[in-house]
């Protein structure tokens, strides 16, 4: 039987059109997931997750630049019971009577109470510790990872806060609130990020930060605060019914009994060393982290 020989227009078209059945969805695949990655928050597209060693959790760090070019590496979430939990009872230790940070880290004393409430656990932000606490996690923190963690202070929270994009047509969407849960706490980041990229900035828990003038304060409202009231400017001071029923003589430094509504969330600051000379500045500058 003779061959059949096709043209070879015919052949080129048809070799074409297989090579296009290949690689036009691989094309179509790409350009709709550049699509998609372009629609995410600039934060959520360069977010850095850092490692705790010696433990099996993670810390993930979304960048934000303030007023003034600051540039800041803000926790995702909120500190969790897991990982404050190891900071409170030495998991990351060997040996937990003898710890290889003794003369570096202070820990806490342990709670006499269930700190947690029984409204869970894992997962869950860490609440009810004082300021003090809040700032020797950061030192431990720090030890840990080789990086300079620390508290924002509240013109950092605000300005931060100010670019998130939250509303009170979005609030219930993004914030666990007295309208929506339940007069308790709950996990972390079950509810929408905000425009940075960062989980419950407003309600669930609020969070230390420092004053100008170097004191304690909570912003962001919590779970116990109506949604109408939480906005960047939503602060509270602490004060003694904070604590008001530990019945221990001095009472706690470390914890809050009657405060359920505190918690944490760290912050690296990215800063830019001054060019050596014009050469440096020729190349740039490497950010240094804090």
């Amino acid at each position: 039987m003779p061959s059949t020989r096709f043209p070879r227009s015919f052949m080129a078209a048809r070799y074409t059109a297989l090579v296009w059945a290949g690689v036009l969805p691989a094309v179509v695949g790409q350009a709709l997931a550049q699509e998609a990655d372009a629609e995410k928050p600039e934060a959520e597209k360069a977010v850095e997750v850092v490692e705790i060693p010696k433990t099996t959790l993670s810390i993930t760090l979304v960048p934000v630049e303030i007023e003034g070019g600051k540039r800041l590496l803000v926790a995702q979430r909120e500190i969790c019971w897991d990982l404050y939990d190891t900071f409170v009872f030495s998991l990351d230790q060997d040996d937990p009577f003898n710890p290889d940070d003794g003369a570096i880290v202070t820990r806490p004393t342990k709670p006499y109470i269930n700190m947690d409430r029984g409204w869970g656990h894992t997962n869950y932000p860490a609440m009810g510790m004082s300021q003090l606490a809040a700032s020797e996690f950061c030192v431990w923190l720090s030890h840990r990872t080789g990086r300079s963690f620390r508290l924002l202070t509240e013109a950092e929270w605000e300005a931060i806060a100010a670019q998130s994009g939250t509303t009170q047509e979005n609030i219930d969407a993004r914030a666990w609130h007295a309208g929506n849960a339940g007069k308790v706490t709950h996990a972390r980041a079950t509810k929408e990020a905000d425009d940075l990229g960062l989980y419950d900035l407003l309600g669930n828990v609020a969070e230390w930060c420092w004053t100008a003038e170097g004191k304690p304060i909570a912003r962001g409202g919590s779970y116990l605060d109506e949604a109408e009231t939480l906005s960047p400017k939503s602060r509270l001071e602490p004060d003694r019914s904070w604590n008001a029923t530990d019945p221990q003589i001095p009472k706690s430094k470390w914890w809050l009994a009657d405060c359920t509504w505190v918690g944490i969330r760290p912050v690296l600051v990215v800063e830019t060393e001054p060019p050596a000379n014009d050469d440096a500045e020729k190349d740039g500058n490497e950010p240094v982290l804090r």
